[in-house]
């Protein structure tokens, strides 16, 4: 019997390995909200049903949704609610779970996507003390969930660099309005990795994002698990930097439009995206501000964005240059940056072409200890992505690399970005 109610949250779990599903069904059932349905899509040939009937237990068996993905995707078709959460197959929910996400996104009517802090039990439900890298930011403590002492990771703030990493985006329990999904586009059914950072970063450009600083999930960590297979785990590390790659300008878009901040492109003329504010030291079209660098009269710490693609080559003061990028930038603002790298032939080619630039270049603005050998320099970075590569096979044929450098402004007020921080 399925229950015709409309509840307020839906619950979805794909499953491929039925193993745990009794104990997911009883975190569900011993939640403080009774106000859910859970809606379960086996496939791959998984077959399960509740030992006792439940009207809120809804089972579709799918075999034909073949990924990760394609089941997410399938499962929230189905949802009636208004509030989406994902469970993992093999993962529990504290008790309180559903009732502080409906708490938070009662007194958050902005946020589109609630997430929390997250414990690891063992394969057999037990306490795991295993740690990632704390000077990456991680933060650690001890908590007691539901009578169990467990070990929880806080979950790093939702900044632009964090959502577009799957290490550092934010991490279960996962929940997000049901209207905001589908304005997103949904999960993505060709993907069989990272299908919950490519729907994150999406869902950020939508709306706000909640944490709770509370542990409302246990992620069970065994052999079974996805990132345990070192061939997929290796996949997964190269995909969640080419997601990054994809999302994260329009993450600092839209982090800056909700900060109320401008987002400049500096050598704007005929070429400015859309969402910016244009840069140029000559009128013409895309040009907003005419100015030439450095030097551009606007308050200190009043931009989210500058995007320099082209252009530090063409500015011969450098380290004033990117103080002044520095200055304009609010604490946490990002400068997204693509130059001609010295390592190939187009930072010399083009005789217009005064500042030299390839990736360490870029450490005196990152790195403390290469920041004491030149007092001049004021600004404070921590490295976001650094790496040199050809964009086309026309520029790899003709040995003209660029460096991409993009940089988080770090100031008083600035939010913890994943990753060392080296100043």
């Amino acid at each position: 019997m399925t229950s015709t109610a409309t509840p307020r949250f839906s619950v979805f779990t794909p499953s491929h390995r039925p193993r745990f599903l009794d104990e997911c069904l009883a975190t569900l059932q011993a939640q403080t909200c009774p106000d859910w349905e859970w809606i379960v899509v086996l496939n791959n040939g998984a077959r399960w049903r509740p030992e006792r009937p439940d009207e809120r237990v809804r089972v579709q068996i799918d075999d034909d949704a073949v990924g990760v993905g394609a089941a997410k995707r399938r499962a929230c078709e189905l949802a009636r609610g208004e509030i989406l959460v994902e469970l993992d197959h093999d993962d529990l929910l504290a008790k309180s779970c559903l009732a502080e996400l409906g708490k938070a996104f009662d007194e958050q009517p902005d946020a589109v996507f609630v997430y929390s802090n997250t414990a690891q039990i063992t394969e057999d439900g037990k306490r795991d003390d295993s740690r990632f890298n704390e000077t990456h930011g991680w933060h650690y403590e001890d908590v007691r969930v539901d009578g169990r002492k467990l070990l929880q990771v806080r979950s790093m703030a939702p900044t632009p660099h964090n959502v577009a990493y799957i290490w550092y985006a934010p991490n279960h329990v996962r929940a997000f309005r049901k209207n905001a999904y589908d304005k997103a586009g949904g999960y993505d059914a060709t993907r069989t990795v990272l299908d919950d950072q490519d729907l994150m970063c999406r869902l950020y450009h939508v709306g706000d994002f909640h944490h709770i600083p509370r542990c409302l999930y246990l992620q069970r960590m065994h052999p079974a698990n996805t990132q345990r297979d070192p061939e997929t785990n290796a996949h997964i590390q190269r995909e969640t930097v080419a997601l990054y790659d994809k999302y994260v300008e329009a993450n600092a878009l839209a982090w800056a439009y909700r900060k109320g901040l401008v987002a400049l492109d500096l050598g704007a003329a005929h070429r400015k995206p859309p969402g910016y504010l244009g840069v140029d030291q000559h009128p013409g079209e895309g040009v907003d501000i005419v100015a030439t660098l450095p030097g551009l009269d606007l308050p200190d710490g009043s931009v989210g964005l500058i995007r320099a693609v082209d252009f530090l080559e063409h500015v011969p003061s450098k380290v004033p240059l990117i103080n002044e990028l520095y200055r304009l930038l609010a604490p946490g603002g990002m400068l997204l940056s693509m130059t001609p790298s010295s390592d190939g032939r187009g930072a010399y080619q083009d005789p217009t072409h005064v500042a030299f630039y390839n990736e360490n270049s870029f450490w005196y603005y990152t790195d403390n200890q290469y920041r004491t050998f030149v007092p001049e320099i004021e600004a404070r970075f921590q490295s976001s992505r650094l790496v040199t590569f050809f964009p086309t096979e026309w520029h790899s044929q003709n040995n003209i690399s660029y460096v991409i450098a993009n940089l988080i402004a770090i100031k008083d007020g600035a939010e913890r970005c994943g990753g060392p921080l080296l100043v």
